[in-house]
């Protein structure tokens, strides 16, 4: 089966064929700036061309409108511009049954609650540049820790800087799109290797299902790609567009609504046993 190198899994010709996902190279600090740089880009370009009324319309994350999920973004940047505050903000403990970067989140949302859609956009565009470099090239000392989550466990901050902050703004710039009815921009280079970045994560969480048997991911659209989770021929196939994969993957979306969404051939039980246990971090 062949490997690939990242560039060429970026080109079409890639996406094309089956890719093993432990094949799947990680990020080097440059391609993270880029993937930080563009992903914070594209988040700038729509929210410029959002309508006033756009800001209240509700999201997929349902206890937040397009406001308060800009609130987040603005607050999440922010917390990229130094260790002072970095270590402000997560040091915020969460309540009972809350996961901690839940408890991060609503500190974001409270500190930004009078602020004007324009004044969040201003600060984005502020500290959005200073994060996007401390996570790719700075932090030295906070990318050796891990920590605990129970998500993906133990968490390397370093996936958390170079990888989960890109993703993080593009999982919310599909939401934000699909709230207003926008255009979701896409291209293979940027929106296609954040998908196979976020296959590497759900290898790991489903390792347990395919050290024996393999499963294989065609998502399609810009974006997609044949993905193999283990070795040899896969027992089951799950078909999807990549979007709505990657919707379901974070929760959005319930089992019973991804099912509808998707086709499985081969083994059945075994496909939705493993898409039960399917969780992964944006």
């Amino acid at each position: 089966m062949t490997v690939f190198t990242a560039t060429q899994m970026s080109t079409k010709a890639a996406a094309n064929q089956v890719t093993r996902i432990a094949a799947i190279p990680y990020v080097t600090p440059d391609e993270a700036f880029t993937l930080l740089q563009t992903a914070l880009e594209r988040m700038l370009k729509l929210l410029d061309a959002l309508d006033p009324q756009d800001w209240a319309r509700p999201t997929a994350c349902t206890e937040w409108d397009v406001r308060a999920m800009v609130a987040h973004q603005a607050g999440g940047y922010a917390s990229g511009t130094g260790y002072r505050e970095m270590m402000r903000q997560y040091s915020t403990l969460p309540q009972k049954g809350q996961l901690p970067e839940d408890a991060v989140n609503a500190l974001q949302l409270r500190e930004r609650v009078s602020k004007t859609p324009q004044e969040l956009i201003a600060e984005l565009r502020r500290t959005g540049p200073a994060a996007a470099r401390n996570w790719a090239y700075g932090f030295r000392l906070a990318g050796l820790v891990q920590i605990p989550h129970p998500v993906l466990n133990p968490l390397p901050l370093k996936h958390l800087f170079q990888v989960i902050h890109s993703r993080d703004t593009w999982m919310h710039r599909l939401d934000i799109c699909r709230a207003a009815g926008r255009h979701f921009e896409q291209t293979v280079e940027h929106d296609g290797r954040i998908a196979a970045l976020v296959m590497l994560d759900v290898a790991k969480c489903l390792r347990s299902f395919v050290d024996k048997r393999a499963l294989r991911f065609d998502l399609t659209g810009i974006a997609g790609g044949t993905f193999l989770a283990g070795e040899g021929d896969p027992a089951a196939v799950i078909q999807m567009d990549v979007l709505d994969f990657n919707y379901f993957a974070s929760g959005r979306l319930k089992l019973s609504q991804a099912l509808a969404l998707m086709t499985i051939s081969g083994e059945r039980g075994f496909a939705e046993s493993a898409l039960k246990k399917l969780l992964v971090l944006y």
